[in-house]
């Protein structure tokens, strides 16, 4: 399908990593399509998949002109798959999306508008789907420098940056299990200036499907979590130590008394502290919060 863009706008990148989700990438390519910013490059990288994904692909390469097919002949895993696409993008800016989620249709020209030079990216917030409502999760906005980001990842899943930005840091490093996107984040950052993280809530998270996601493995996040401090150790504090032992904590499901949250409790990481300590040691009261918030 043809189509009449405004030449004046920079071509913009968009790639999905997909495997065995041909029904949800259908979603997720529509919304892209979908956008009110026009001038895009499409990637969908076909990380191996066993079902009908390949032929769906072949025949949305024909109909839209923007959209590109790529395929992993056997799974080769997210970050390689993400590589193959940086690899291939004509794009002067980048961005993803998973194939499980989506974008409202103003998400790439709100980054694009947002998007200042002095910053190495700019992240979107999440607006949550659960299967029953849509919860806008307007956390840790503004500018997101290394120590501020060295406590947790304050960006999300998905940042707007330069193509040549990803390809001068390498893209994602493959070697880590989890916690991919926040390397690749911290190392942005380090490389290229602070990051900005803007108010609008139009990357849709879809969460009514959790089995497949990383975050119900614990171990392969304790592992990623070992690799991210080793690699960056040069980068960290005590403070930020700290902050990543209430990570750990909190992954592993550990005790978290009132002498640990002491030990631990720094400005940079208060707030996941007093959420840990009083869902480890007031959980029947957090949930009589949580159903008033709702109610």
């Amino acid at each position: 399908m043809n189509m009449i863009v405004d030449c004046n706008q920079p071509l913009i990148t968009v790639y999905v990593p997909t495997h065995n989700r041909r029904d949800l990438l259908e979603r997720a390519l529509r919304s892209i399509l979908e956008q009110t910013y026009e001038n895009l490059d499409v990637i969908i990288v076909d990380d191996g998949s066993s079902d009908s994904t390949r032929e769906f692909m072949e025949q949305a390469v024909q109909k839209y002109d923007q959209v590109s097919y790529f395929r992993h002949d056997s799974p080769k895993g997210a970050c390689a798959a993400r590589n193959l696409a940086l690899s291939k993008a004509r794009g002067e800016f980048v961005t993803g999306l998973d194939d499980d989620d989506e974008f409202l249709p103003n998400h790439i020209e709100g980054l694009y508008r947002s998007f200042k030079g002095n910053y190495s990216f700019v992240a979107a917030c999440l607006l949550e789907d659960n299967g029953t409502i849509r919860i806008e999760r307007r956390l840790d906005c503004g500018e997101i420098g290394l120590d501020s980001l060295l406590h947790y990842n304050k960006v999300g899943n998905q940042v707007f940056t330069k193509t040549n930005y990803m390809l001068e840091i390498g893209g994602f490093d493959v070697e880590f299990p989890a916690f991919q996107d926040y390397d690749t984040w911290v190392r942005l950052v380090d490389r290229f200036g602070p990051g900005l993280k803007v108010e609008q809530a139009t990357y849709v998270w879809h969460t009514s499907h959790e089995k497949d996601r990383i975050s119900n493995f614990p171990h392969k996040r304790l592992n990623a979590l070992s690799m991210f401090i080793d690699k960056h150790q040069s980068l960290m504090s005590k403070n930020h130590h700290d902050s990543l032992a209430v990570m750990r904590i909190r992954m592993a499901g550990e005790p978290f008394p009132f002498r640990a949250l002491l030990k631990r409790l720094n400005r940079g990481n208060w707030k996941a502290s007093v959420a840990l300590f009083l869902n480890s040691n007031f959980s029947r009261l957090k949930t009589i919060i949580d159903n008033y918030r709702h109610s």
